[in-house]
């Protein structure tokens, strides 16, 4: 009887493969940022070797945000028709191969051209992402399910510095890309043979953990069901969602492109030192993620409510976020300063999780595509960041100017997330 009663209990217990799904979904994240930041790691040795100045090399930042940013919406809207699987192996395998091709470049010409291609392939990955874990988690795990999705990009972005250096010093930057691009085709083979769509068809799930999964979840668009444009991107969260994306975005992109080249010039430390020090707050947004997203349904599930949980990270999130920008200006030593970007990098990533959540929620089942809409908010000030950083470096003859601008951004972020409401669905009336 006992035997029995146990077997029975063991059977009614949930399957827990939703969370393989999420490993799986940090790895892709990783990847992305492990490929990301390892050029601006790799810039001044590619300057030297390419004999391209500060400004041309800020137009190869540029580029890869203009043709993410145009290809953004139709790649995330495509995942909504097609299935989160299909675009992710046709993303991660074409951003992995010009990630090879960054390192075969041999002018300014064909650098361009490289990372215009890739800009376009990696377009689409976070809005698919997330969609995905909004098909595989229920509404109250998804805030720290995209924390731990956003921690896997930090955590590339955090070991990249060190990965970067030590290949680079051993290999150089042209086989460290291409290195690195393996590693993405490694992740298309799994996804190939591993990955499903719809947690029904994956046969390590039964029918208590689909039960879980299925709380609040948004089933695909049917065929030949058009999406509610006006609804979703006229809807006042979602405004304000792309605003503070724009906001957040346009600080966040200083971590990934001019940190090193800030700490070699203005700080004179060496390559070495440099990457011991550059992946520190990427280290941080890493641990921002996470706690962002545990937070947010923490309090979600004290107060009942999923407008409270969330709204209380994002305005704190950005708050901090300005606090460390603004502090950073007076860092007049290297680690002084890391330390006050550290913050502003852990504080504003706290805000990632309940964002990404929130505008999944927000889309319903066309929440990739409302993903989609909200990160090309990111794309643009991610175009304007890196050559405004250039044009304010030469201007004041420092990066402080940049620290501003961003604290500054961060303001508004903060004040934008008072108005933010997870609740108010493009699809539904509503959900409590």
């Amino acid at each position: 009887m006992i035997a029995r009663a146990a077997i029975n209990g063991a059977a009614l217990r949930p399957t827990r493969a939703r969370y393989a799904v999420l490993l799986f979904v940090y790895f892709a994240a990783f990847i992305t940022y492990l490929d990301r930041v390892c050029i601006s790691v790799a810039t001044p040795a590619m300057e030297r070797d390419l004999g391209l100045s500060e400004m041309q090399f800020a137009w190869v930042f540029t580029v890869f945000y203009i043709a993410y940013g145009v290809f953004e919406m139709p790649t995330a809207w495509l995942g909504d028709r097609w299935g989160q699987r299909r675009m992710l192996i046709r993303i991660v395998g074409c951003w992995s191969l010009f990630t090879v091709f960054t390192g075969m470049a041999r002018s300014l010409a064909m650098l361009l051209m490289t990372r215009t291609v890739f800009g376009a392939a990696e377009a689409g990955a976070f809005p698919t992402l997330s969609r995905a874990l909004s098909r595989w988690f229920p509404m109250y795990e998804r805030s720290r399910a995209n924390g731990i999705m956003w921690m896997g990009a930090r955590s590339g972005g955090a070991l990249a510095p060190f990965m970067a250096v030590a290949m680079i010093t051993l290999i150089g930057w042209r086989y460290t890309f291409a290195v690195f691009g393996l590693t993405g085709l490694i992740w298309c083979a799994v996804c190939v043979f591993w990955y499903r769509d719809e947690p029904a068809d994956h046969r390590s799930v039964n029918v208590e953990e689909l039960r879980v999964i299925r709380l609040g979840a948004a089933p695909p668009p049917q065929a030949g069901e058009s999406v509610p444009w006006k609804t979703l991107l006229l809807n006042p969260t979602m405004i304000a969602l792309f605003c503070s994306y724009f906001a957040s975005g346009f600080g966040f992109q200083f971590f990934v492109t001019w940190l090193p080249t800030y700490l070699m010039r203005e700080h004179g430390l060496t390559l070495q030192r440099t990457g011991a020090l550059a992946g520190l707050p990427l280290a941080a947004g890493a641990v921002g993620c996470l706690m962002g997203g545990v937070i947010a349904d923490w309090i979600t599930r004290r107060t009942g409510s999923v407008t409270i949980g969330r709204r209380c990270v994002g305005v704190s999130g950005f708050l901090l976020g300005a606090v460390g920008y603004a502090a950073a200006m007076y860092g007049h030593s290297a680690p002084t300063a890391i330390a006050f970007l550290a913050l502003a990098s852990g504080a504003h990533d706290m805000t990632l999780p309940v964002l990404w959540a929130t505008t999944t929620d927000v889309g319903g089942q066309f929440g990739g595509t409302a993903a989609g809409f909200v990160n090309f908010a990111s794309s643009l000030s991610s175009m304007v960041a890196p050559l405004s950083a250039a044009l304010l470096q030469r201007m004041f003859g420092s990066f402080h100017a940049v620290f501003l601008a961003a604290a500054a951004m961060y303001l508004c972020g903060a004040a934008l997330w008072l108005i933010i409401d997870p609740r108010k669905s493009s699809s539904t009336e509503g959900r409590s």
